[in-house]
């Protein structure tokens, strides 16, 4: 699931997956890199970017914030492929993932979430749907359940990355700069 559903307040509420890095809009950047990893790829949001992915928008009866997209993607998955254990999430403004996301957040038996030193990436995690439906069900309605605390609260594993610039989100013109610093070396 490309979390793509925020509001991009601090770049001027501009839709992040649409920005461009190096000619190429961050959605791409991001799709290029996840593509090899899984066999589905959900975009939680409005809209499809024209990639013709399914779209899944968040739901009135789950949390709101970044949460509402990882909600949205497990009823998708709980009324379209059941059997599933689990799924990756990934942000639509982080264009420079691991290659190796999915293998190593996914390989153990719970929930697990990226690490860079001590410094939590929760919007890069593997979410297994049981535990996941456990700890959004119990939440109250309409919380904006941070996604650290949601990671916490499952007792997900961390699993460490040592790209110190694998997680990096472009949330602020300062960010892009340096997002297009790193894809010109």
């Amino acid at each position: 699931m490309i979390l793509s559903g925020g509001g991009g307040r601090r770049m001027g509420g501009a839709d992040k997956g649409k920005l461009l890095l190096g000619g190429r809009r961050l959605i791409d950047h991001v799709l290029a890199r996840l593509r090899p990893q899984t066999d589905r790829i959900l975009i939680s949001g409005g809209h499809d970017y024209g990639t013709e992915l399914t779209a899944v928008a968040d739901r009135d009866d789950g949390p709101r914030g970044p949460a509402a997209g990882l909600w949205a993607a497990l009823r998708w998955i709980e009324e379209n492929e059941p059997e599933a254990d689990g799924f990756l999430s990934v942000p639509a403004d982080g264009p420079f993932l691991p290659g190796d996301l999915f293998v190593r957040l996914s390989g153990g038996i719970d929930s697990a979430v990226a690490v860079h030193g001590k410094e939590p990436h929760p919007t890069f995690g593997y979410w297994r749907c049981d535990a996941l439906h456990a700890a959004l069900s119990t939440a109250a309605e309409g919380y904006g359940f941070p996604l650290k605390e949601l990671a916490d609260s499952m007792h997900a594993a961390r699993v460490a990355f040592d790209d110190v610039n694998a997680f990096l989100n472009v949330n602020t013109p300062e960010d892009l700069a340096r997002a297009e610093a790193l894809l010109r070396r």
